[in-house]
């Protein structure tokens, strides 16, 4: 699962007026589906920009925490300023622990591999899913790793192409 817990504030006006405030204070809107009813809440801004430039966030597990409990979510959406680039809204998808999910996960280089792509698509339970997955530079085979030679975590399967290269051996060498 995510290693970040969101903190998220409850109680929030709905309206794009209330929302543009919202923002003012250092908070991004978002809305929370999958419960009787959706929810309404608001993260902190920097928290979440932090979290969005430093990794893909659609499709992967994210953890809110909301009126003291925990919540597996799902980013379905991420809304931002056409010319700014900031956030302006989020839409997750509320998880059970045991519910199965296809999610994008983190590729993390062995040391002498670089990624050829920043993510694998994995299913499995949403507590099963891991953070981020290590490319072991033992499975290269011809100088490259696929996604099909991934160690996977326990009652976790590959849901993109097995024959998918994920990362390359680096020779060591500055160009010539």
């Amino acid at each position: 699962m995510s290693e970040v817990v969101m903190q998220a504030v409850t109680g929030r006006e709905l309206g794009s007026r209330a929302s543009r405030r919202l923002r003012a204070e250092g908070f991004v809107p978002v809305t929370l589906y999958g419960g009787a009813k959706p929810e309404v809440a608001a993260v902190g801004a920097r928290e979440l920009g932090n979290l969005v430039a430093h990794r893909p966030i659609i499709g992967s597990i994210l953890e809110i925490e909301l009126d003291g409990k925990r919540h597996a979510t799902l980013v379905k959406e991420v809304q931002r300023h056409p010319v700014k680039r900031t956030l302006l809204h989020v839409d997750l998808q509320l998880l059970t622990a045991k519910q199965s999910v296809t999610v994008a996960v983190q590729l993390i280089a062995g040391e002498g591999l670089e990624l050829a792509r920043d993510t694998i698509e994995v299913t499995g339970s949403v507590s099963a899913v891991p953070a981020s997955i290590e490319v072991d530079p033992a499975t290269a085979v011809g100088g490259t790793v696929t996604a099909g030679a991934l160690k996977l975590p326990k009652g976790i399967e590959l849901a993109s192409d097995p024959e998918a290269v994920v990362a390359t051996e680096v020779d060591g060498q500055e160009g010539e």
